[in-house]
């Protein structure tokens, strides 16, 4: 393959001094960027079946530092007078920063009570727009607000000229209007108390009604601030709907988030504040978002093979908002339309077909977010060539696995997808089995997979599948292409493909590793090429770990402790004992005087954990550890301990006890001083946390982060979070399980886990008032249980597991070579030395006899 790249069209040398530009090896490199080296690169590679063009990169220039006539820098801040906003105690202030033009667009920064401020923090949140709202606004906040525009490429700041003061009013007092405001700031942010305690709601941000234009997989913010005494209530509405159905939606204080945007969210959106004085229905602002979406393009087929004179016709189905704009190439030279070369937006029509037809089509597609293509490879053939049908070949269901395909390479972008190139399409004499112009004979409809995605079998899986639609107008299937791979983290394996003929429902899919996700494609073919692909994913039985074999006899006896004879000799060796201490407990408050306290088990000893005990302990107090509840089932790992003295310090510890006695406790907690809350009453939290980040640390531990912005709930005080984790390919809502974790953390590791498996993990926070709002979904998969043996399979199972040796044997000193018995094999150990001892007598008896008898002789 020969790689070569283009500038706007135009093609580049391998070394452009005058230009700046180095290639070496497929590799572009600018080292100099100026305005001739600015705008759309694209990479053509090379190769035997024809050439393909990649989609267009755009290199823009960021605005550099100072005036420069290439392109205009980060502009400074309009001159603008001292606006002063004055918002009552307990409402939401805004305050407006217009930033100057900047390419990329410029960052926004705060100075508040003179330190900068980058992101949102503690009552601070600053908003995709610019904005800065101050939750809870009270006499704190007051004072002057200057903001700042950051370029992150060219790391230039340029601060405001002028600043905004803020005035929070106390309720029920009047506070001068002072001048300088704008007329437009002064209707929707100032008002004149005039004896008056109470105000209508009214929205004070956005002051009219927006468009906002966002990208597919983008999150969305739709900003709604509002005043009034008392502070009003906002609820929003979609398309006439409102949104609490809507799942995609929650809630930052007032403002509506959409974490992942898609063609659904497209549509009218209404915030309206309302308090319970004036007219209803009067605070209201209109949202117009249009969710734009990169082009997405697909052809029916990836190979086609066309008689010498005959027509063909490419399909290509494009989407996109707004609507993209579609390129034909032939080996990466665009077409225009002629005589021969009939081009729309969906199909490329080439008539009468010769030698010099042959290549790589591509389609292209391109709008304002995006761009995307799609290829087929097409050749012709002899008029009257006889082509072997696939019905009379041998298929090969074992055929050996090709090797992988490197990203990007030729077979990569002919096929649209990881995996190498699909075997060539075989296609019967177009008299014989495509009557009429082959162009017109659609592709084979996608098989019907009728096998269940599950299976016991650990090694192998049976596929079935039914052709969609017998006869018809379709030509008939003249073979199949089966492939299947391995799903792995972060990769995938090489494909297995087998050809199947037309007359096969069925293949075993064999040499599978246990406990595993597969992919499988498949494709029917005709004479009209490669038909509609299926897909279909399943998973392998899992192989009985060693333990769980072992562990069915043991079972057995701690059901029936005299079941057997090995039973009282399971006690005597140190098999099964009292559970392991858990680990250090965690303690967050409840409430004024109580705490919760959770923990985490450790090993049950071989028998089931039956309960649970927590202790605790006053510090600077001389006294005992002292029992603070007992009997807690097993289920539970948290509890809350009532009854807590203000002011003192605590310290916590946990117990576990099985039918054989209590653990040693676990390390005791972090002292824990009680100080208790006002009497108020806290309502529950609304908004819940937002993971960040998910990583599979090991087989059985997950590592995730996650951030909470108190000012979402109106910093309500919470207690702590709520960790709900279930695999992925559960559908019960009971398999979820639940770790708890302190108010002040904000990460956490879920331990415990099955190796190579998935898992759905969300969040809550709590406090006494209840619970939030669920988090976003993450999906983490830990990684696959290391062996010493084959990659990916498991060690073959064992009898039993191994046994630990008693203490009167580890104190021993062993040498090389030594062996050591354990005391159940001591019979088996004197019986061998006494059929020893008896063999050594008799060896060595015999040399006597023979020396007696041969005594007698010689006399």
């Amino acid at each position: 393959m020969n790689t070569t790249w283009r500038l706007n069209g135009r093609e580049l040398n391998s070394s452009d001094d005058a230009l700046g530009i180095l290639i070496t090896r497929g590799t572009l490199v600018i080292t100099t960027l100026d305005n001739h080296t600015v705008g759309r690169y694209q990479c053509v590679a090379r190769m035997p079946a024809g050439a393909v063009a990649s989609v267009p990169a755009s290199v823009t220039l960021a605005n550099p530092a100072g005036p420069c006539p290439l392109s205009a820098d980060l502009q400074d801040f309009k001159l603008d007078v001292q606006h002063v906003i004055e918002v009552d105690e307990g409402n939401t202030a805004v305050i407006a920063c217009h930033l100057p033009e900047s390419h990329p667009k410029a960052q926004v920064r705060y100075s508040v009570k003179q330190e900068w401020l980058e992101a949102s923090r503690d009552n601070y949140l600053i908003m995709p727009s610019g904005n800065l709202q101050i939750v809870n606004a009270s006499q704190e906040d007051e004072g002057m607000y200057k903001c700042a525009a950051y370029n992150p490429v060219t790391q230039e700041v340029k601060t405001s000229g002028s600043s905004d003061r803020l005035r929070v009013r106390r309720k029920g007092r009047v506070s001068p209007i002072e001048g300088g405001l704008g007329v437009q700031r002064s209707k929707l942010l100032t008002r004149v108390l005039q004896g008056s305690t109470a105000e209508a709601a009214r929205i004070i941000y956005p002051p009219e009604a927006q468009t906002i234009v966002v990208t597919k997989g983008q999150s969305l913010i739709l900003e709604c601030v509002a005043s009034g005494i008392p502070p009003p209530r906002v609820t929003w509405a979609k398309d006439g709907s409102s949104v609490a159905s809507y799942n995609k939606t929650r809630f930052l204080l007032s403002n509506l988030l959409i974490d992942t945007t898609s063609e659904e969210d497209s549509g009218t959106y209404r915030c309206m504040a309302d308090n319970g004085v004036g007219e209803p229905g009067a605070a209201v602002i209109l949202y117009n978002v249009q969710v734009f979406e990169p082009p997405e393009v697909t052809m029916e087929l990836s190979q086609l093979v066309i008689p010498w004179g005959q027509s063909a016709k490419l399909t290509c189905e494009v989407r996109g908002n707004p609507p993209p704009t579609v390129l034909w190439l032939r080996n990466a030279v665009p077409l225009t339309s002629s005589q021969r070369l009939r081009l729309s937006r969906r199909a490329l029509r080439v008539v009468s077909m010769g030698p010099e037809d042959e290549g790589v089509y591509q389609c292209m597609a391109e709008n304002e977010v995006g761009s995307a293509h799609a290829v087929v490879q097409l050749r012709t053939t002899r008029p009257g060539t006889t082509l072997r049908p696939w019905r009379d070949a041998q298929p090969d269901t074992t055929t050996p696995r090709t090797p992988r395909s490197r990203p990007g390479s030729p077979d990569q972008m002919l096929k649209g997808h990881p995996g190498p190139l699909r075997p060539p399409v075989l296609v019967q004499p177009a008299s014989t089995q495509c009557p009429g112009e082959q162009g017109q004979v659609a592709p084979a409809e996608a098989p019907v997979i009728l096998s269940s995605p599950r299976t016991s079998k650990t090694d192998s899986y049976e596929l079935v599948w039914r052709p969609r639609h017998e006869g018809g107008s379709r030509a008939p299937i003249l073979y199949y292409v089966v492939k299947h791979r391995k799903q792995v983290t972060n990769s995938s394996d090489e494909w297995t493909i087998s050809g199947i003929p037309a007359s096969q429902h069925r293949l075993t899919l064999t040499r599978l590793d246990p406990g595993s996700l597969y992919e499988v494609e498949m494709a029917a073919y005709n004479c009209a090429g490669e038909g509609q692909t299926a897909m279909v994913t399943f998973r392998t039985g899992r192989r009985p770990k060693p333990e769980i074999i072992a562990s069915k006899e043991q079972q057995i006896q701690r059901d029936d402790p005299g079941a057997g004879p090995q039973s009282s000799s399971q006690l005597d060796h140190g098999r099964l004992s009292p559970p392991e201490a858990p680990d250090r407990p965690t303690i967050s408050m409840a409430s004024e005087t109580s705490v919760y306290v959770t923990w985490i088990p450790r090993g049950n000893g071989g028998f089931p954990i039956q309960s649970f005990r927590v202790e605790y302990k006053k510090l600077k107090k001389v006294g005992d550890w002292i029992l603070a509840t007992s009997a807690i089932p097993p289920s539970r790992l948290s509890v809350e301990i009532t009854g807590l003295e203000k002011g003192t310090s605590y310290k916590f510890r946990v117990r576990a006890l099985n039918m054989l006695g209590e653990s040693e406790p676990s390390a005791p907690s972090r002292p824990y001083v009680v100080s208790g809350y006002s009497s108020r009453v806290y309502e529950r939290p609304v908004a819940g946390p937002y993971i960040t980040f998910t990583d599979a640390v090991n087989e059985t531990t997950i590592m995730l982060k996650w951030m909470y912005i108190p000012a979402s709930n109106n910093n309500t005080p919470i207690h702590g979070f709520y960790i709900y984790y279930r695999p992925t390919d559960s559908d019960n809502d009971s398999d979820y399980k639940k770790d708890m974790v302190e108010g002040d953390r904000y990460w956490h590791s879920i331990s415990h886990l099955q190796p190579e498996t998935s898992y759905d993990i969300k969040m809550q926070c709590f406090n006494e008032g209840g619970e939030s709002e669920f988090s976003n979904v993450m999906i983490c998969e830990t990684k696959a249980r290391k062996f010493s043996g084959q990659p990916g399979r498991l060690p073959p199972p064992t009898l039993a597991p191994p046994q630990p040796l008693p203490p009167e044997t580890m104190e021993r000193p062993v040498g090389t070579g030594a062996m050591v018995a354990r005391s159940s094999d001591l019979p088996y150990l004197i019986v061998g030395v006494v059929l020893g001892s008896l063999v050594l007598i008799i060896v060595a008896f015999i040399p006597f006899c023979l020396w007696r008898a041969w005594s007698k002789q010689s006399e």
